[in-house]
């Protein structure tokens, strides 16, 4: 069988082409890649909730495993969420025998890793952080460049900032429903001078999913797939082994 396949479960507020040049990097080592939308993200109305995004997850990890490909789930933050529930079953322990491939590892990047019947709002105390602004259904991102992505240059800051879209609400209260870190191999890559999803909290994170060997640490904002997208592959070359 060939290089896994790398599929990224996005944050909350961002499009896609976030990861475009990480993407690149990894694609120029061989390796193939994917990154769907989230439903949540800009949906209008703004009823969708997390277990949309998850079926969506599902269904492009579902093709890949049956077309016979290992699958890598890189998950940044409150895509960790909707990664964890979407790999149930497509681990190469729940598949069966004659079915040899699956979803191998999954790597949560400064992202979410939420116990069985946790939700976000529910970690978060029952309330939004400072940062997110909430307008009936709709929750934005209020000064995205500072809290996301703070380490790259102002144009590009303002580039990114005019991108990001509003999340559904729902989403926020959706829990969890599956930890893989129970029967696969997980890492976490923690960003240190992440504004948006404090180190502590990564820390615990990562302590839970896959202890101390299998931590990475990138001196980065919470997007270091903006700021250092070239670091960012190499690190998850090296966690996906």
């Amino acid at each position: 069988m060939g290089k896994p396949t790398f599929v990224f479960s996005l944050g909350a507020w961002v499009v896609p082409s976030v990861f475009d040049a990480t993407r690149s990097h990894l694609e120029s080592l061989g390796f193939s890649t994917a990154c769907p939308a989230h439903p949540s993200i800009g949906a209008e109305p703004p009823s969708m909730t997390l277990e949309d995004d998850v079926q969506s997850l599902r269904g492009v990890l579902t093709a890949y495993v049956d077309e016979g490909r290992d699958v890598i789930v890189v998950a940044h933050s409150y895509g960790g969420v909707v990664a964890s529930s979407a790999v149930e079953g497509l681990t190469k322990t729940a598949r069966t025998a004659d079915e040899s491939s699956g979803v191998t590892k999954v790597i949560y990047l400064a992202a979410f890793a939420l116990d069985k019947g946790q939700s976000l709002l529910g970690i978060l105390g029952g309330n939004y952080l400072p940062w997110m602004k909430v307008e009936g259904d709709y929750v934005h991102a209020d000064g995205a460049g500072d809290v996301g992505w703070q380490d790259i240059p102002l144009e590009s800051q303002e580039k990114w900032n005019s991108l990001a879209l509003h999340t559904s609400r729902e989403v926020f209260s959706g829990e969890s429903t599956f930890e893989p870190w129970r029967e696969i191999p997980c890492a976490y890559i923690l960003c240190e001078n992440d504004r948006a999803l404090p180190p502590p909290f990564q820390e615990l994170f990562a302590l839970k999913v896959g202890g101390p060997e299998n931590t990475y640490r990138l001196p980065s904002s919470h997007s270091p797939f903006l700021s250092m997208p070239g670091r960012l592959a190499e690190t998850l070359t090296k966690a996906a082994v």
